[in-house]
């Protein structure tokens, strides 16, 4: 597969470095910065330094042949233009633009609502486009709930990848393999679908592996309610979650708006604050502007008497939502002085994120990182569900694919599938008769039965064969 990228930046680099170890894919990117193009040069693929909105960069990196191309500049106007122009040229030199998939990043929101109603596709050629800030709250508000984790990512349905450390204190049998540990252990063995040890490379354990203090592993789990046991497990410390926190969000610009509305729904009491009086009074004005659990605050955040006076500190959650990284560090940071004992951030300089889990703030999400995954979901078409890269734990992927008829294992029990050492099924996502999903653990009498969606995680390299073994 060829697949053109627009911008060497962050996001167009991480998708580029994920899609050049599956070793199946032909990847060209394009920038105008020849600085982002020298960091490029050292990965296996062709940079072309010019501009994506010219046609003959474009002829250069192939686009008549190309099977997607990615618009990840950091200008919305010029990506959506760059999927037209890539179409255009498709049409124009090969005859079948539909045989092009356009994808692009895009921040602003009326860009975004023109998506939501089909009209990219139909004016600007543009197939799909994705927005990280979704993904961001949701991976913010599920990990901030367990401070331990290097990692929360969600995966629908109840499911859940946690990265953490494994501590000294682990209760599970050290430097024994894990089939062994499965046999003695007297409670139920987490499943692990990833582990980093310092000085190798990361790989998928087995029965063989032995865990030792230091390793950073991957977990599959089901449920908010199983990440304190996992804590517990690997000998990290328990910090009780009211199940109805009180949560400050700083900043009531557009982002602060939506993680407030998601943590609404999820049963919390909120407290905007907000220093510009125009846009605080224009919050009562939106849809959550109304809502009983809803208190929207006019003053500075950074003010010891103002944030005493309005019960910062007797708030659960603090949660940055200003445009500028370090000043949602400095405001996660006073919140913390005054007591709020969960804070968290959603950054966009991804070298910030363990910065700020070293200065005691409890979880921050990479929106780099975020946007890197939902591109390759989309790049990854046939997926019946996400794409996700390990950050602690590279060389492990997770994909969702669906058991169709055609699998060798549908109608089988997992431990009959024939399902070898180098992938592990995380989870088997289900729907009822109404429609309604839910995510099982990959019970080895389980059946796999048709339309169940299974989460595996593998080496990039074998993303490939795992198609093969599914028929897509």
């Amino acid at each position: 597969m060829l697949i053109v990228i627009a911008g060497a930046g962050r996001v167009g680099l991480g998708v580029a470095e994920a899609l050049i170890k599956e070793q199946k894919n032909d990847v060209v990117l394009i920038d105008s910065s020849s600085r982002a193009v020298k960091n490029a040069q050292a990965f296996d693929m062709l940079v072309l330094h010019g501009n994506v909105l010219d046609r003959s960069t474009m002829i250069e990196a192939g686009i008549e042949r190309a099977d997607v191309f990615i618009a990840a500049t950091d200008v919305d106007d010029r990506n959506v233009l760059a999927c037209g122009l890539a179409k255009h040229l498709r049409e124009r030199r090969s005859g079948d633009a539909n045989s092009l998939t356009t994808i692009c990043r895009i921040r602003d929101e009326h860009i975004l609502e023109e998506q939501a109603h089909g009209g990219l596709a139909a004016w600007a050629e543009v197939d799909r486009a994705i927005d990280p800030i979704d993904g961001a709250i949701s991976r913010l508000s599920s990990g901030i709930r367990a401070s331990s984790f290097a990692e929360v990512i969600p995966f629908d349905h109840e499911a859940y990848l946690v990265e953490l450390e494994v501590t000294p204190l682990c209760r599970l049998p050290l430097e024994i393999p894990l089939g062994d540990v499965v046999e003695q252990y007297e409670g139920e063995v987490p499943l692990l679908i990833g582990l980093k040890r310092e000085g190798q490379r990361s790989f998928v354990p087995g029965k063989t592996t032995m865990l030792q203090a230091g390793d950073q592993i991957a977990i599959a789990t089901t449920g908010l309610g199983s990440f304190d046991d996992l804590v517990y497990t690997f000998g990290h410390d328990v910090r009780p979650f009211p199940d109805e926190p009180k949560v400050v969000v700083v900043g009531g610009g557009a982002l602060g708006q939506r993680i407030a509305s998601r943590w609404l729904d999820d049963g919390a009491h909120v407290m905007i604050v907000e220093r510009d009086l125009n846009l605080a009074n224009a919050i009562s004005g939106i849809s959550i502007g109304g809502h009983p659990r809803l208190e929207v605050i006019h003053g500075d955040h950074l003010s010891r008497e103002t944030m005493i006076e309005v019960g910062m500190g007797n708030q659960d959650v603090a949660i940055g939502a200003l445009a500028d990284d370090h000043a949602n560090i400095a405001a996660m940071l006073f919140a913390m002085d005054l007591g709020v004992p969960n804070t968290g951030i959603i950054l966009n300089d991804n070298d910030l994120v363990h910065v700020v889990h070293r200065m005691g703030i409890s979880f921050a999400v990479d929106i780099t990182r975020v946007a890197v995954d939902e591109l390759l979901s989309h790049v990854h078409r046939k997926l019946a569900g996400h794409y996700a890269v390990l950050s602690t734990i590279p060389n492990v992927v997770g994909v969702t694919h669906e058991v169709t008829k055609a699998a060798k294992f549908c109608g089988r029990k997992v431990r009959d599938g024939g399902f070898p050492d180098w992938l592990r099924i995380a989870f088997i996502q289900r729907s009822d008769s109404h429609g309604r999903w839910s995510s099982y653990d990959p019970n080895p009498d389980e059946i796999l039965i048709e339309h169940d969606r299974l989460i595996i995680f593998t080496s990039p390299d074998r993303v490939a064969d795992v198609e093969k073994r599914f028929r897509v």
